[in-house]
């Protein structure tokens, strides 16, 4: 008994099948219908019977291929069955550029490049991209209905976008000279998809249950950078309670706001949305407090720190949207740094803040300072907390402040580093100095263990800094102090006073030992330390070199009076 030879359906289907598989392994160009023959197991005649040429075979094989799951979606989108259409359209993006098969299949980028010489094979295409169009098309139309789409925005220019991307992704797959980030596409298209959307889209109205968040979003300093990071939420139907921003030195800027958003709307849909609009983004649950204007908040604060000064490091916390305070002896704890802000509330105590990921500014660190002010100037501060400077007048009769420094004072600091010659840097620093980084500013300004004084004219200018600082990190009994004093300043009687001061604070922040680090060539140093009322020996630092005197005197504690 012999096998049933296959009838004419079943050897269209074979002669079909293998064809797919060849026209997608090798191309058409390299496919004959001989080819096609034999891979089928079938008679050459049985294929020129099916088709005249291998575009007529071609055409049969398109006809027949289902579309890519990707392209598939589209459709289901299209008709009613996906998911919101914003989210079908950046997973397709999203899929187009890690699997462009998934979008258009080989086969049928073969055949859209052949049809314009075959008429039976640009019926075939035309069909097929007529139905792509119509879902791209109902897939726009499902945006507008939401308000997603400008009205100035033509329905087939976007179907014609959407699909020509696609094409092309699929098209040049292989060939591009340099890959490119799955991230960053996502985020175009992303963009693009926002540029889309009505200025004030109909029907975003939301009335229900919100929740605030507090946000931080770094962008381009432009007006219409602010003006997307706006869009973006408005498009979430989300209100904006309070918001400011800052210009940074790299041209970029913080915007920082708080915004009242629908409660069904989680952290990460937010975080991705602002991602079209700028990077580093920073997004946490608020408080019920955040409801209130920033202005509010800080007038409700300042009436609660009246009358309890003690909450102050909480509130400065707040304030910056900080994720943790501590209040820490000024001799321990971490310094200043772009997570970390350290504030002089007195002189035994900082106020310690921290942020992860989302590095404080200098508007922020000003903030938080003038805050600590306030209290100290409208609350009944607890013992210790008050004030904390000298009015001083020099061998000249001119008269100068000397207080803790502010985180504020950095842009000064520097500016007087700046008008001090190249040798007084020297003196202080035994390098040369010639960048002031900010985290370097940080330091010298006050944001480091120990304290920091700043000695300021009758017009505001800083003109002299002081530092006791620990002298090995981790060392509670030994410190170091140092000055420096611009040049017009100098033989005034300035640097002494400077020095007193900072001998007396050590002496308050519980040090046992001092300790300064002189040029040896700086003999006006030397005699200016040799006045203080300690007893000093000298030696030479291992670490620095001959050059370097190291000077050590031990100190009394403040209980007993000074050695004479």
């Amino acid at each position: 008994m012999t096998d049933r030879l296959p009838s004419r359906a079943e050897r269209h289907l074979r002669i079909l099948a293998a064809a797919a598989d060849l026209f997608e392994s090798r191309g058409v160009a390299d496919t004959s219908r001989r080819d096609v023959a034999q891979a089928a197991g079938v008679a050459t005649r049985s294929v020129h019977a099916l088709a005249d040429d291998r575009s007529a075979l071609l055409a049969l094989v398109t006809s027949a291929l289902s579309f890519p799951p990707t392209s598939q979606r589209i459709q289901d989108q299209a008709a009613g069955a996906g998911e919101e259409p914003h989210s079908s359209l950046l997973a397709a993006a999203r899929d187009a550029l890690g699997a462009p098969a998934s979008v258009w299949d080989v086969i049928e980028l073969q055949a859209v490049a052949l049809a314009p010489f075959n008429d039976e094979l640009g019926i075939v295409v035309r069909e097929r991209i007529a139905l792509r169009w119509d879902a791209a098309r109902a897939v726009v139309a499902q945006l507008r209905g939401e308000g997603g789409v400008d009205a100035t925005i033509d329905d087939d220019a976007a179907a014609l976008h959407l699909l020509a991307v696609g094409a092309g992704l699929a098209l040049l797959d292989g060939f591009t000279p340099r890959t490119v980030d799955g991230t960053s596409w996502a985020s175009l298209t992303a963009r693009l998809l926002e540029s889309l959307a009505a200025i004030d889209p109909p029907g975003r109205t939301y009335e229900g249950p919100e929740r605030p968040w507090r946000i931080r979003v770094v962008a381009p300093a432009t007006p219409s950078a602010t003006a997307r990071v706006l869009r973006v939420l408005a498009l979430l139907g989300s209100d904006v309670v309070t918001l400011f921003t800052h210009t940074q030195d790299d041209g970029s800027q913080l915007i920082d706001l708080i915004a009242s958003a629908p409660e069904t709307l989680e952290r990460d849909d937010l975080a991705r949305a602002l991602a079209t609009a700028g990077r580093r983004i920073l997004v946490s649950p608020g408080v019920h407090e955040d409801e209130h204007d920033l202005v509010t908040r800080i007038l409700d604060a300042a009436a609660e720190l009246v009358v309890h000064p003690e909450r102050t490091p909480r509130a400065a916390a707040d304030l910056v949207l900080a994720d943790s305070w501590t209040v820490e002896p000024a001799t321990e704890g971490a310094d200043a740094s772009s997570d970390v802000m350290r504030l002089q509330w007195t002189p035994d105590h900082h106020v310690v803040l921290r942020r992860e990921g989302a590095p404080f500014v200098a508007v922020e660190r000003a903030r938080a300072s003038a805050l600590l002010r306030l209290v100290e100037a409208v609350a009944a501060a607890p013992e210790g907390t008050g004030g904390f400077g000298w009015v001083e007048y020099l061998r000249d009769g001119t008269q100068v402040v000397i207080r803790l420094a502010r985180p504020e004072d950095a842009e000064a600091v520097a500016t007087m580093h700046e008008r001090s010659s190249e040798a007084t840097r020297y003196q202080r620093y035994f390098s040369a100095i010639t960048d002031w980084r900010e985290d370097q500013l940080r330091r010298v300004a006050g944001g480091h263990r120990g304290a920091t004084l700043v000695a300021i004219n009758w017009r505001g200018d800083i003109v002299g800094l002081g530092n006791v600082f620990p002298d090995r990190p981790g060392d509670t009994s030994t410190a170091e102090i140092a000055t420096i004093v611009e040049d017009t300043w100098q033989g005034r009687g300035l640097g002494g006073r400077l020095l007193e001061h900072l001998v007396e604070l050590a002496r308050r922040q519980g040090f046992d030992t001092i300790v300064a680090l002189v040029l040896a060539s700086n003999t006006g140093m030397m005699r200016l330390l040799e006045r203080l009322d300690v007893e000093w020996t000298r030696d030479t630092d291992p670490d620095l070199g001959p050059t370097i005197v190291r000077m050590s005197a031990q100190l009394t504690p403040l209980s007993e009076p000074a050695s004479t």
